[in-house]
């Protein structure tokens, strides 16, 4: 009896020994065979050299531009590159020490991009995800030019009084319009006497305002500018120009009443 216990109290033990042997040799194998292709897929990409790829962009191009720029504006190469490079590896460029580099042509409407087996891989998935956004952003576009259209129906139409007044046309202004220098405006205080505000316009936010009137609190204002519209001083305005290009500014709480500013001389 007591040998029968021994016995089946040894197997066991020899299973046990066993498969501890293989739980162990599996992990030292795992642990080598990772080491080894990690080292060997390291120094694989380490040691590629780059190789050039041509990529046809122009109908990618077009298809992601504002709908509103004519057929035959040239082609925009600039933004899509650097959207790649900003998106691909961007510490694989050249501009940021790496052995990648691309080259526009535009006559051809190609993208030649010099680089190595992962970046080409990524950027051929960048250019492929753009291009399944092409109707979203075709449609977002349509979208948005309709509201620039509905917009300047609405400031055209704040502006017929004042326009009918001066006789007039009055054209409102781009959101990007340049107005920086110094601008006057010929006022009445409210004594009845003759001013001149000057208003001089920094930079695209910032305008410095002065006055011969001696009742008039100058200084530096902030402003903004959009599709027909101006907001300075606490207060909002339709803009728009008239062909002598002066700048008319009309309060959007009182269209019958306006500013004109003309450039100074000098």
């Amino acid at each position: 009896m007591s040998v029968l216990n021994r016995r089946s109290f040894r197997y066991p033990i020899a299973f046990l020994l066993f498969a501890c042997l293989c739980v162990a040799g599996f992990f030292a194998g795992y642990r080598t065979g990772f080491s080894s292709g990690y080292s060997s897929g390291r120094a694989k990409y380490q040691s590629e050299e780059p190789y050039p790829v041509v990529y046809q962009v122009g109908d990618l191009i077009r298809a992601t531009r504002d709908a509103g720029v004519s057929p035959d504006t040239p082609l925009d190469f600039s933004t899509l590159m650097r959207v790649t490079q900003s998106m691909v590896f961007p510490a694989e460029w050249e501009q940021l020490g790496g052995n990648c580099s691309m080259a526009s042509f535009p006559s051809l409407e190609l993208l030649v991009i010099d680089a190595t087996s992962g970046v080409h891989a990524r950027t051929k998935e960048l250019f492929e995800d753009m291009d399944s956004l092409k109707p979203a952003i075709a449609e977002k576009e349509q979208e948005r030019l309709q509201l620039k259209r509905m917009q300047q129906e609405q400031t055209s139409k704040a502006l017929e009084p004042v326009s009918k007044r001066l006789g007039e046309t009055l054209v409102p202004i781009d959101g990007d319009v340049k107005i920086t220098g110094k601008w006057d405006v010929n006022i009445v205080t409210p004594d009845g006497k003759p001013a001149t505000n000057q208003y001089t316009f920094i930079d695209q936010e910032t305008f410095e305002a002065e006055s011969s009137d001696p009742f008039f609190k100058s200084g530096k204002q902030w402003f903004s500018v959009s599709d027909g519209a101006m907001v300075a001083i606490g207060a909002g305005f339709h803009a728009a120009m008239n062909s002598d290009d002066a700048l008319i500014l009309v309060p959007t709480n009182d269209p019958t009443t306006y500013l004109r500013l003309t450039r100074t001389n000098n």
